[in-house]
């Protein structure tokens, strides 16, 4: 059946949804037009449009604020609407939750060379695309002074900012952060970036829960020309005289989307609460081509509740003091998630090295997300219970250079009092509870602490120093899910962060910038979708008021 929204006579409107006729009828999601006019409309001539504005940016988080604030600093005149799904004017994606690491360089050259080699094998990002967001990475630091960062609110990252140290150029990547002490607040940059627009509200108007629920698009041209989004209960028509930008992020909340591009059946997003996929269904009405729809960060296991109740904080279980096992009772990877992102690998052999980075794992030399199960299991002894394998709710103590090492436990913990896990006295018995074949998990456990008594993990070849036997009860199980924390695919941009379609054309007066249709395809490198918010906004800004 053709779907309805392509048979009626307001086709022009592009809903997030599977629209149906009697849904049009009453606007794009259901809500009544502000307007009843609005309605009944048939064509763009028809909609008496609520609201007028420049340029409608869609998204509040770091690439929406980093866009709005770029228009009006390129152009004063502008009108800016910026809108945000959630609540919160800080945004309710990721950014805010990130790290707010920005990455960043001083030889645009040499940044673009590491972007190639971090694409690697992957064909379908071009060379322009990575050379304009290089040239964009190198003015990161001159753009925030510009807008009255002082120099004590950003601090270099300490140590080096290459993810992937092993490649020829990684060491021309840089990293900053704000200052996390900073005495006026600006500790991140989305905080300094919302203190920026506080002081815009004539140009750049802000409004909260204003989810877009569509776009209107002119048949004659194909130029999208204005949207429509949610206040309270009424649809507001909002017409954009220059253009639209997404910003509006991934789709790590949206189960069904992460099932069709990453193959994860059920899986737990980590931060992202209003990331729910909105601007992918928006802009393929308009025939927009999408990429990178399986790239995302994340792909390690995290502790839940036996039952399914609550996903553990990020970095409550230490790896390295146990090994995981699925529901068939063995080991199926390296089953260690220590983030190596930050050592220095220079000189050495890239297909050799081991650890996580940002979900990549090395799979046979080259590095991917590994596949987890539905279901998982955590499994170690007393020992690696003292020695921090499960932080419970001190998870905040295991950093990011802390949860690759040995570090006693300072806390009295119990993932079976919390509802996590279970422990036993033997390994039959707490094969039993888990679920799992008996004979399976004892063998596993055998040839387990064979190597480890060897030092050598001949199975999945797991650093020595992270080989530690599981031999001393009580044993303990924690039950563990799949953990998302960033998707990056999304509408294809080109250079000048215009959405392209399928046919590799620009769709008029549509643009993008951030993780809402990522560059990154392969190897991530950390702190690039910051970087990347602020690029491609910028980017995208630039564009709009060249092209008048």
């Amino acid at each position: 059946m053709t779907d309805s929204l392509f048979q009626t006579r307001r086709s022009f409107i592009k809903a997030a949804g599977a629209a149906t006729l009697g849904a049009l009828a009453l606007g794009a999601t259901g809500c009544a037009a502000k307007n009843p006019e609005n309605d009944a409309a048939s064509s763009v001539a028809d909609i008496a449009w609520d609201e007028e504005c420049d340029v409608l940016v869609v998204g509040g988080g770091a690439a929406g604020m980093a866009t709005a604030i770029a228009l009006s600093e390129a152009d004063p005149a502008l009108k800016v609407l910026l809108l945000e799904k959630g609540g919160s004017e800080l945004g309710n994606g990721n950014s805010i939750f990130s790290s707010g690491v920005i990455f960043t360089g001083e030889n645009a050259a040499d940044i673009f060379e590491y972007l190639k080699e971090l694409r690697g094998e992957y064909s379908g990002t071009p060379d322009e695309v990575l050379k304009a967001f290089a040239e964009e990475i190198v003015g990161h630091k001159e753009w925030l002074f510009g807008l009255g960062a002082s120099q004590t609110m950003i601090k270099d990252y300490p140590g080096h900012g290459c993810e992937w140290c092993e490649l020829p150029h990684a060491f021309a990547s840089k990293a900053v952060l704000f200052d996390k002490e900073d005495p006026d607040g600006m500790t991140h940059v989305v905080k300094f970036l919302d203190s920026v627009l506080q002081k815009k509200g004539e140009v750049v108007e802000r409004k909260t829960n204003a989810p877009l629920t569509a776009l209107v698009q002119d048949p004659e041209g194909a130029s999208v020309i204005g949207g429509v989004y949610e206040d309270g209960s009424k649809s507001v028509y909002v017409k954009a005289n220059k253009g639209v930008v997404m910003t509006c992020g991934g789709f790590e909340n949206d189960e069904v989307m992460k099932q069709d591009y990453l193959s994860y059946p059920r899986s737990h997003p980590a931060a992202g609460v209003c990331n729910t996929g909105d601007g992918h269904r928006i802009c393929g009405k308009l025939g927009a081509d999408m990429w990178h729809m399986n790239s995302y960060a994340g792909g390690w296991n995290n502790a839940v509740k036996l039952d399914g109740s609550e996903m553990a904080p990020y970095r409550m279980l230490k790896k390295n003091q146990g090994i995981s096992v699925g529901v068939n009772g063995r080991r199926y990877y390296m089953d260690w998630d220590g983030t190596t992102m930050y050592k220095d690998w220079a000189g050495t052999d890239l297909s050799l090295n081991y650890g996580c980075r940002h979900g990549h794992q090395n799979v046979g030399g080259d590095w991917n997300h590994v596949q987890q199960p539905v279901v998982s299991w955590f499994v170690f002894d007393s020992n690696g219970l003292a020695n921090s394998a499960y932080l419970g709710k001190y998870a905040s103590t295991n950093t990011l250079q802390t949860q690759t090492q040995t570090t006693q436990n300072e806390f009295e913990v119990d993932p079976v009092a919390d509802g996590y896990g279970y422990a036993a006295d033997s390994i039959e018995e707490l094969a039993s509870l888990m679920g799992v074949p008996v004979e399976e998990l004892t063998n596993t456990i055998a040839v387990w602490n064979d190597a480890c008594a060897a030092g050598d993990d001949t199975q999945f070849h797991r650093p020595a120093d992270t080989l530690v036997p599981i031999d001393e009860p009580p044993f303990y199980a924690v039950k563990c899910l799949p953990e998302v924390l960033n998707t990056d695919g999304g509408p294809r941009r080109n250079e000048k962060a215009q959405i392209l379609d399928l046919d590799g054309n620009p769709i008029p007066r549509l643009y993008s910038a951030g993780e809402f249709g990522s560059v990154w395809c392969d190897k991530y490198q950390g702190a690039g979708n910051i970087s990347e918010c602020l690029a491609f906004g910028r980017i995208a800004a630039r564009s709009i008021v060249e092209e008048g």
